[in-house]
C-alpha cells in the first residue's frame, strides 16, 4: 500500500490532468502488481514470472533506506546453538540469562531479516524445481542472508566516526565469521568508502563469492541435514518434477538482489551438490514410472540405498536396478499388511509385472541405472562373491517382515532393463549433469559459501520438546536495519546515505544492557528510562 501511495502523490505533485492520472496510475500499478505476483502456482515449468518485471529496472527513488523490523525475545532455559531465527513470518531472538554470547547484534539480525525477504517469493510452494535445484535454493537462500549481514557490518564500518572507531570494528570482526572481509579491509584491497566504480565492483565481486566460500566449507555439512529434510518437504509437495533453468534463475536473481545490486551476477559456477541422496533424487525424477510415488519413492530408495556399497563392481547395474524396482513395489504395496500379502502372494507378482513392463520402455530408467557410478562417487566394493551380492539383492526387498523376492515367481535377473555388459559407456558415452553446474547467463567467479550465525536446530525429543513449551517469549519489540530491499547500495542519496549512518550509529549508542542478556537489568532499566524504552519496545511490562 505504501508503493501505491507513493505513486499517487507523485502523480499529484506533477499536477497532470484527472484522466492522464488515471490512465497512467493504472498502468503503472498494474505493473507494480504484476511485479509482486511471483507465486501464480506454475502448472508447468515455463509459467514463471518473466524477470524484468523485478530486477532489471532500479527504481529511481527510495522510498526508505531505514526497515523496521518487528521481533520477539525467547529467553531460553538453556543454551542452544542458535541466536536468532527467522520462522514463519517471525524473527525470533533466543538469549539465556547472563550468557553474553547471545548479545543483540545488527548483522545476525539483518541475516534473518534477508530469510524473510527470501520467504516472501513463496518458492517453497509455488514453483517448480528439480531436486537438485531446489537442495541448491535452500542453500543460496543462506548465501544471501550471509551476504546481507557482510553487508550490515559494512555500513557499521562506514559509520564508525574516526579511523580509531574503525580500527575497533576491523579488530572485533577478525574474530568472527566475518574476518574474511575485514582482512582485506585492512590490507586496504577492499575500499568500501572508495567513490571509484572500479573499487565497487571488486568490492562487490569479493563479497560474493568470499562469502560463499565461507559458507560452503565451513557450514554446507552442518546444514546439510535440514537441507535434506527441506528438499523431501518440497518433493512430498510438488513431487519428481521437471527441472525449470527459468525457474531457478529467477529465484536466484531475486535472492541475490540485495541493495539493488544483483550478487548472482557475479558468481561464476553455481554449487557442486554432493549428497548422494540428492542425485538419487535427481535420477528418480527422470524415470517416468516413479515421479508418481515422489516422496514415498524417494525414501524407499534412500532407506535401502546403503546396500549398494556392500556391492561388488560386477554386480553394479543389477543392484541398483533392484533398488529402484524394490522401491517401486513397496510404493504399490503400500496398505497392504504382511498377513494380506501372504495370502494373496499374486499382489506382488501382479505388482512387480506391471512396474517391469514400464521400465522396459522407460528412457529415463536406463539412463538413471547407467548414473550410478557418478551418484556413487565409485564407491564400489571390488572383493565381493556372487553369492554374497545375491543376498545383499534380496534384502532390499524386504518389506513387513517378508522377502518380496522370494514371493515372485516370474523374477528373472535377464529380464532386467540394463545388462552389465553396459558398462563401458558410463565411460564412453555419459556426460552427466553434475557436471554442469554453471548459474545460466552468469559470469564472473566461483560460488562458495559463507554461513555464519543463526544455525538453527530442529529438537524433536521429549526433552527438548518441554523445554520449548516452557519457553518464555516477550512482548513485540523493534530493531531499524538497513534496508536492502530497496537500491542502497546504487541509488542512495546524500539524505539516504545519512539516514543509514545514523541508523548504525543508533545501534552503537543502544544501551548495552538492552543489547545483553539480563532480563532483570533490562527491566530495571527499562523503569528508569521509559522515554528510550519506547524506543525498542512495545506493551513490555
Amino acid at each position: 500500500m505504501e508503493q501505491k501511495k507513493s505513486i499517487w502523490q507523485k502523480l499529484k505533485e506533477k499536477r497532470l490532468s484527472l484522466g492522464i492520472s488515471a490512465m497512467l496510475g493504472l498502468s503503472v500499478i498494474g505493473g507494480w502488481v504484476r511485479s509482486l505476483n511471483f507465486g501464480n502456482t506454475a502448472k508447468n515449468t515455463s509459467e514463471v514470472v518473466e524477470k524484468d518485471t523485478v530486477n532489471n529496472v532500479s527504481p529511481v527513488l527510495i522510498n526508505n533506506p531505514i526497515n523496521k523490523v518487528a521481533y520477539r525475545t525467547d529467553t531460553l532455559a538453556r543454551a542452544g546453538s542458535t541466536l536468532l531465527f527467522y520462522n514463519y513470518g517471525t524473527i525470533t531472538r533466543n538469549y539465556v540469562e547472563n550468557n553474553n554470547g547471545y548479545r543483540l547484534q545488527m548483522p545476525y539480525f539483518a541475516h534473518e531479516d534477508w530469510h524473510h525477504h527470501n520467504d516472501k517469493l513463496r518458492y517453497r510452494t509455488r514453483f517448480y524445481f528439480s531436486p537438485v535445484e531446489y537442495y541448491k535454493l535452500c542453500m543460496h537462500d543462506e548465501i544471501s542472508a550471509n551476504i546481507v549481514a557482510v553487508l550490515t557490518a559494512r555500513y557499521e564500518y562506514m559509520a564508525a566516526p574516526s579511523n580509531a572507531e574503525k580500527k575497533k570494528i576491523i579488530a572485533k570482526y577478525k574474530n568472527s565469521y566475518l574476518k574474511f572481509y575485514f582482512e582485506e579491509v585492512e590490507k586496504g584491497k577492499i575500499k568500501p568508502h572508495s567513490k571509484n566504480s572500479a573499487d565497487f565492483e571488486k568490492e562487490m565481486s569479493f563479497i560474493a563469492n568470499a562469502t560463499q566460500e565461507m559458507w560452503i566449507k565451513k557450514y554446507s555439512a552442518h546444514y546439510a541435514p535440514r537441507t535434506y529434510r527441506m528438499l523431501q518437504r518440497y518433493v512430498g509437495r510438488l513431487g519428481l518434477v521437471e527441472d525449470s533453468k527459468k525457474n531457478y534463475s529467477f529465484v536466484l536473481d531475486y535472492m541475490y538482489t540485495i541493495g539493488g545490486v544483483n550478487f548472482a551476477k557475479y558468481m561464476k559456477h553455481d554449487i557442486d551438490t554432493s549428497d548422494d541422496k540428492v542425485k538419487l533424487a535427481e535420477q528418480l525424477r527422470k524415470v517416468k514410472s516413479m515421479r508418481a510415488g515422489g516422496l514415498k519413492i524417494m525414501n524407499y530408495v534412500n532407506d535401502a540405498y546403503h546396500l549398494m556399497q556392500k556391492i561388488s563392481f560386477n554386480n553394479t547395474y543389477e543392484a541398483f536396478q533392484n533398488l529402484l524396482i524394490s522401491a517401486q513395489l513397496k510404493y504399490m504395496l503400500q496398505g497392504k499388511t504382511a498377513e494380506e500379502l501372504q495370502k494373496n502372494p499374486q499382489l506382488v507378482n501382479l505388482s512387480f509385472t506391471k512396474i517391469m513392463s514400464k521400465i522396459r520402455s522407460d528412457a529415463g530408467f536406463k539412463k538413471a541405472v547407467l548414473s550410478y557410478p557418478l551418484i556413487s562417487g565409485n564407491r564400489v566394493n571390488i572383493n565381493n562373491s556372487e553369492k554374497a551380492d545375491k543376498e545383499t539383492i534380496r534384502q532390499m526387498y524386504a518389506y513387513q517382515g517378508l522377502d518380496l523376492m522370494a514371493m515372485i515367481s516370474n523374477y528373472q535377473q535377464e529380464a532386467l532393463p540394463v545388462q552389465n555388459a553396459a558398462k563401458s559407456y558410463i565411460f564412453e558415452n555419459f556426460a552427466g549433469d553434475y557436471m554442469q553446474t554453471t548459474i545460466p547467463d552468469k559470469s564472473e567467479k566461483n560460488l562458495i559459501e559463507p554461513s555464519l550465525f543463526s544455525l538453527y536446530k530442529e529438537e524433536t525429543s521429549a526433552e527438548n520438546t518441554a523445554v520449548f513449551n516452557k519457553r518464555r517469549i516477550s512482548a513485540v519489540q523493534y530493531l531499524n536495519i538497513p534496508n536492502f530491499r530497496e537500491p542502497i547500495l546504487t541509488s542512495a542519496t546524500a539524505g539516504d546515505y545519512f539516514q543509514i549512518i545514523q541508523c548504525m550509529r543508533e545501534f552503537a549508542d543502544m544501551p548495552q544492557v538492552l543489547k545483553e542478556c539480563n532480563t532483570a537489568a533490562q527491566k530495571k532499566y527499562w523503569r528508569e528510562h521509559p522515554e528510550i524504552a519506547k524506543k525498542y519496545m512495545q506493551n513490555q511490562k
